[in-house]
């Protein structure tokens, strides 16, 4: 992103910002349960374990069950100070305990040990999310840079995804199952350690303590969240827009089983996708971003269908499918990138006051709840019902990119919110 003009008001503050949101998502990137663990975890619970496509899926739905309650921690954040602050301190509370999740999975082999360590994992990984989400609403109301700062998270989270599945390709090619595993986790210690020591230097916000006052306020606001239309097109978009049962778990074992692609060249594909998600938020920050709601979201949703149903050239094993992997990997990234961008930035402008933590969070939450159940249910109807065939899934996600064009003149319309007077009789009757 290009550095803010030298005229603008308290730009080196909001300069500390970029910094801490882009930092905060490329080390998200790399702890999320897809990040640097990601390849080497699947590897090592199908080679190492011998599970199956379906059992992976739970296996790895279990451990990510902390992402699926993010609006959990949105609440203790916006409502519960800690030590005076409503964001840093829990900011730094949480990435420690992701740190403690990644140095114990690190000598870890036992598989209800390690899927108690990955949800620690996944508990630190997810309440930074949502509290540099919350930093992020907070800061783009105040300065009027919400969708520069969602192009900055996005940009940074989907170039260390581009590290990070290059890297984990060559540990699980390099090295047996276990140790790929904990050379990955080793590794990915690191960054919440990073985001930790970024918290401390750069967020700066005013002290707060528990008011009853303030407690109300921000129920009021919640409120509002609730029965903001906008927010609720918001979120049905993105159930639609995720709900991809053809990706996942069922396209790693298709690659490994079906085409036989090795463990290195699938890892270099997950780089492939997430260099397109690097061009996605690029061109969304820089150029979509000015365009009309109903353009980029009618123009996201046609590329995309199209993308997925490309996916086709993939479905039977045949001489030209290294080939068209990479390309069409990058152009998933990319329309993926994008359309999330776009639902994102709608949902961050409709966050009413001193409930972003809560609010946000259930958008996120609904983002990684409708990727696991999809990857369950595609598990599933891919094993036992269209008999390892990859095809029938795509159609699936195609028609369910296609419903999002229901949506769009809705989530076109003005913005229009419940007045706070009428919120504070509702929360009060």
């Amino acid at each position: 992103m290009p550095p803010l003009p030298a005229s603008t008001p308290d730009s080196g503050h909001a300069r500390r910002m970029f910094f801490l949101f882009g930092l905060a998502y490329f080390a998200q990137s790399f702890a999320q349960m897809g990040g640097l663990i990601g390849q080497p975890l699947n590897f090592y619970l199908k080679e190492e374990l011998g599970l199956s496509t379906s059992e992976v899926s739970d296996y790895l739905a279990i451990a990510s069950m902390p992402w699926v309650i993010k609006p959990l921690y949105g609440l203790v954040s916006d409502f519960l100070p800690l030590f005076g602050y409503r964001r840093k301190s829990w900011l730094m509370l949480v990435n420690l305990l992701g740190a403690g999740g990644f140095m114990s999975l690190a000598g870890l082999t036992d598989p209800s040990s390690l899927v108690i360590a990955l949800t620690l994992t996944a508990f630190g990984t997810a309440a930074s999310d949502v509290i540099i989400d919350a930093l992020m609403v907070e800061k783009g109301a105040e300065t009027g840079l919400t969708a520069r700062f969602l192009g900055t998270q996005w940009f940074w989270f989907k170039l260390a995804a581009v590290v990070t599945a290059l890297a984990g390709g060559f540990l699980a090619n390099t090295f047996k199952p276990a140790t790929a595993l904990h050379l990955a986790a080793t590794v990915t210690m690191l960054a919440p350690i990073a985001v930790l020591a970024a918290s401390y230097f750069l967020v700066r916000e005013k002290p707060s303590r528990v008011e009853l006052a303030a407690m109300k306020e921000t129920t009021q606001s919640m409120w509002l969240a609730i029965r903001s239309p906008k927010l609720q097109l918001a979120a049905v978009f993105v159930v639609l827009w995720c709900f991809s049962p053809g990706f996942g778990t069922p396209l790693y074992f298709h690659m490994s089983d079906i085409l036989h692609f090795d463990q290195q060249f699938i890892g270099q594909l997950s780089a492939f996708t997430a260099v397109g998600g690097v061009i996605g938020a690029w061109l969304f920050g820089h150029v979509l971003a000015r365009r009309s709601l109903a353009v980029q979201a009618n123009v996201a949703i046609s590329a995309a269908i199209l993308a997925v149903l490309a996916y086709l050239a993939l479905a039977q094993p045949s001489s030209h499918a290294q080939t068209v992997a990479a390309p069409l990997h990058v152009s998933v990234g990319m329309l993926n990138q994008i359309g999330m961008l776009m639902i994102l930035s709608v949902a961050a402008r409709a966050c009413p006051p001193r409930a972003e933590g809560f609010t946000f969070a259930v958008m996120m939450s609904l983002y990684n709840a409708t990727d696991q159940f999809s990857s369950v249910v595609g598990s599933r109807l891919y094993e036992q019902v269209f008999h390892q065939s990859l095809g029938p899934l795509l159609w699936v996600a195609a028609a369910s990119l296609a419903l999002c064009y229901l949506l769009v003149p809705f989530l076109s319309r003005p913005l229009h919110t419940v007045p706070m007077h009428r919120a504070e009789e509702a929360a009060s009757s």
